[in-house]
């Protein structure tokens, strides 16, 4: 009798048990990756909704009514928490001077400045902008 070797057909089970632990690793990294990259987009998303809201807010001050100094304040989408504060501009002396140069034109400029605030809970930590800017306005004379 004489034996006949056949050619071995298939894989071990140690060669599928080591293709099954890369595979696992590398979906794992990939999901890593994706959700990473969600995150970001979140982040990116809030973002930029911050930035238009305080762009809106800036852009409204003293079109409606005439610039006081003071704060307000407000929640929009109980998300984003925002603060506006207006204070008149003082121009500090330049150095060498000894009062700030005045200007001759009848205009007040105040400083206004809107801070966005968002996230700040347990799976978000607290992020803010801010954003100022000057504005003019003519000077309010009482007869």
């Amino acid at each position: 009798m004489t034996a006949v070797r056949t050619k071995q057909r298939g894989f071990s089970l140690l060669e599928i048990l080591v293709a099954f632990s890369i595979l696992a690793l590398s979906l794992g990294v990939l999901m890593q990756i994706f959700s990473g990259s969600l995150r970001n987009a979140d982040v990116t998303r809030d973002q930029a909704q911050a930035v238009a809201l305080a762009q809106s807010l800036l852009a409204s001050a003293g079109v409606e009514a005439t610039l006081v100094a003071g704060d307000s304040a407000g929640v929009l989408d109980d998300k984003f928490r925002w603060l506006l504060r207006v204070n008149p501009f003082v121009q500090e002396p330049r150095p060498g001077e000894t009062e700030a140069v005045r200007s001759p034109l009848l205009l007040d400029l105040w400083e206004v400045t809107v801070r966005v605030a968002w996230g700040g809970n347990s799976r978000l930590p607290e992020r803010a902008l801010t954003l100022t800017t000057l504005r003019v306005q003519p000077v309010v004379t009482t007869p």
